[in-house]
């Protein structure tokens, strides 16, 4: 019988158990299984069903059917989590298509498809920021990832920081990786898909920032498939300034080999560097009790003092203030990667809110922060 070959799978808990998925979406089903099933699974990796079924028996004195574990070996198939020639094959398909362009995911979902109604979408982002803009171009700009409709004004502080600034001749769009990458960052080379036109790559850029890295950048083009955290960003930024080139870039763990090489590409590449981050992530949903005041004041305090330390040209404090990160602030990867271009850059705070999640009794945080000019 042929040896099992299992793919890393996605684990949500879930009441009563678990769900595993695919980590790139490509296979939408899902398996759901007991703490017994999960149990299973992690057996079956280079083994037969035979052999799962004698460590189960001599470790715990219990008979596996057979049937039980065929039906579970199908459902993880069918998930896309056993890497069979089906699977391996519907794999790289859908990153040869990755590798020609990266289209819409969001699009009639979080913003809308067609060109007029995202202008006038764009429009009423700007409107919902009240503050006056920022004196000043930037030259590095945080802003959220998060679902547009949860914080316009954030959305729109970062449209007021951009307006009637002169056109960058490239963007490193800087996103925060929700799916695994085989190394630290990673970078997708195509255009990605708006309703504004295509955003295109600076493949000259994105060559010279691979060059001075001790890993491969282009290393897990399924990664960028479904990932908001570029994706929602690009389409203020593609509106904004539509001739800009664009570096999509994604941080999965701390890499300040990352943040010196872009240091070094910026002084023959010049550009705005953005960096798509969210905050504080707390409620139920991210394994805390239901949101409520001393949560709230918790999430807050970190998050301000976060980004205030940020806008003082701090990283390492900024970083230092959240000691473990109990309230999960998902900047932390791309802060500490970009920390040799954030020190000793002085910025202004924007905008901020803690967004309540109704239905789940869970917030996020959103800030947006200007750095307008270089330091001397």
């Amino acid at each position: 019988m042929e040896r099992i070959r299992l793919r890393e799978p996605q684990i949500t808990p879930v009441e009563g158990g678990f769900l595993l998925s695919d980590p790139y979406g490509v296979f939408p089903k899902p398996v759901a299984l007991t703490e017994g099933g999960l149990f299973l699974v992690s057996l079956m990796e280079g083994k037969t069903l035979e052999e799962v079924q004698e460590e189960v028996f001599k470790a715990h004195g219990v008979l596996v059917p057979r049937q039980e574990l065929e039906d579970l070996l199908k459902a993880l198939e069918e998930a896309g989590l056993v890497l069979t020639e089906t699977v391996e094959r519907r794999l790289r398909e859908e990153e040869e298509s990755l590798r020609k362009e990266r289209p819409m995911r969001l699009a009639g979902l979080s913003y809308p498809q067609g060109e007029r109604e995202a202008r006038a979408f764009l429009e009423a982002f700007r409107a919902s920021f009240p503050g006056p803009r920022p004196q000043g171009g930037p030259s590095i700009l945080l802003l959220p990832h998060l679902e547009p409709s949860r914080v316009p004004e954030a959305y729109g502080a970062a449209l007021a920081a951009l307006e009637g600034t002169p056109e960058p001749e490239r963007i490193y769009l800087v996103g925060v990786a929700h799916r695994p990458l085989k190394e630290k960052a990673a970078a997708l080379p195509v255009p990605f898909q708006t309703p504004f036109g295509p955003a295109e790559p600076d493949l000259a850029a994105l060559q010279a920032l691979d060059a001075l890295l001790p890993y491969e950048l282009f290393n897990t083009p399924l990664a960028f498939r479904e990932e908001h955290s570029l994706e929602l960003p690009l389409f203020f930024l593609k509106g904004t300034f539509p001739r800009a080139k664009v570096l999509p870039l994604l941080v999965a763990r701390r890499s300040p080999e990352l943040g010196e090489a872009l240091k070094m590409v910026l002084k023959d590449h010049p550009g705005l560097v953005v960096l798509a981050v969210d905050l504080s992530h707390v409620g139920p949903r991210f394994g805390d009790k239901p949101f409520s005041r001393p949560l709230a004041e918790e999430a807050r305090r970190r998050d301000l003092g976060f980004l205030e330390r940020l806008a003082q040209g701090e990283p390492e404090a900024a970083l230092a203030l959240l000691g473990g990160n109990p309230t999960r602030v998902d900047a932390v990867e791309v802060v500490a990667s970009l920390s040799p271009l954030l020190t000793g850059r002085r910025g202004q705070v924007l905008a901020y809110r803690l967004d309540l999640e109704a239905p789940t009794l869970s917030a996020v945080g959103a800030g947006t922060l200007v750095f307008p000019t270089l330091p001397g």
